[in-house]
């Protein structure tokens, strides 16, 4: 597959926070280089919906916005923070206060702190930064997916998801 142009990323408000505030605007980012798979060309079509920005913000949207406390999309993002947060005392970029705090404010976020934000990543600034899924980790075998570890705010712009 040729370099993509641009990457897209779908997040929550609360990681997007959590990031600024304790990770030094250090981003965690699953991404894919299309935003919606089904506008892909049709060879391409490999990006299954748990694996499609698009269909993630649409998710976590119908939850934030109807206040879904038994939520799937927004307990993996809550699990996933959560997760971040023992890698990141483990790599002692926070402290075990900070830790706690972070567990504390994802355990006490309300369902509308999950809200969607979409991540538009110009490829050419973290080509450096970007590793391919392994296969074993795809949600489709042949699906264009990639993960950056520690993406720099400065390298991509926000767009608060607001659409049904």
């Amino acid at each position: 597959m040729p370099e993509p142009l641009v990457l897209y990323s779908a997040n929550t408000w609360l990681a997007y926070t959590i990031a600024e505030r304790f990770y030094g605007g250090k981003h965690y980012v699953w991404c894919a280089p299309f935003f919606d798979s089904e506008s892909s060309p049709n060879y391409q079509k490999t990006n299954p919906p748990s694996s499609s920005p698009s269909k993630i913000c649409r998710e976590l949207f119908e939850a934030a916005s109807s206040g879904d406390r038994h939520s799937a999309k927004v307990e993996e993002n809550r699990s996933g923070i959560l997760k971040g947060v023992k890698e990141k005392k483990k790599a002692g970029i926070i402290t075990n206060r900070e830790a706690k705090d972070i567990e504390k404010i994802v355990k006490r976020a309300e369902t509308a702190d999950f809200r969607p934000l979409v991540y538009v990543i110009p490829y050419h600034l973290v080509a450096r930064m970007v590793e391919e899924v392994p296969v074993e980790k795809r949600a489709h075998p042949l699906s264009a997916e990639y993960v950056i570890e520690r993406l720099p705010r400065k390298y991509f712009d926000v767009i608060e998801w607001k659409w049904r």
